[in-house]
């Protein structure tokens, strides 16, 4: 963070914490990304970070997230695996929420309905990339 402010003119930088308090006005942005964002994050905080993305979005804005979806069910547990695909998200959450090891797994139903004041414009599913499964991808537009 540091050196982005020092070495990028004209952009500020926040650092926020897991609340999902962001100090921009309503409908601030038109695009807004989030890299491996909710995969670290319980339910609650799943419900309370789409509110606050969604109140930042200006209509017609472009919300890009990556996600856990159904290629990750190979590292799941047979119970997990039985949630899952009852369309619940699961979450191994046995350390600190917001750690990289605090994992969130997203069925795409899930997806759907947490996001439904957005419209997908496109999803992306997860893929094997060297022996790696790699994240979904959702381009979702605020209505």
């Amino acid at each position: 963070m540091s050196w982005n402010k020092k070495n990028i003119k004209d952009v500020i930088f926040n650092l926020n914490t897991l609340d999902a308090i962001l100090p921009y006005e309503d409908s601030f942005f038109d695009f807004v990304y989030g890299i491996s964002i909710f995969t670290h994050l319980s339910e609650k905080m799943h419900f309370e970070w789409r509110s606050e993305l969604s109140r930042i979005i200006k209509k017609d804005g472009i919300l890009i997230l990556t996600m856990q979806g159904n290629m990750f069910k190979t590292i799941l547990t047979e119970s997990e695996i039985k949630n899952f695909e009852a369309d619940k998200l699961v979450v191994r959450g046995n350390v600190k929420e917001g750690h990289r090891t605090y994992s969130a797994f997203h069925p795409d139903q899930f997806m759907k309905n947490l996001f439904e004041e957005f419209e997908v414009m496109e999803h992306q599913k997860s893929y094997i990339d060297n022996g790696k499964p790699q994240q979904d991808v959702w381009v979702l537009r605020k209505k």
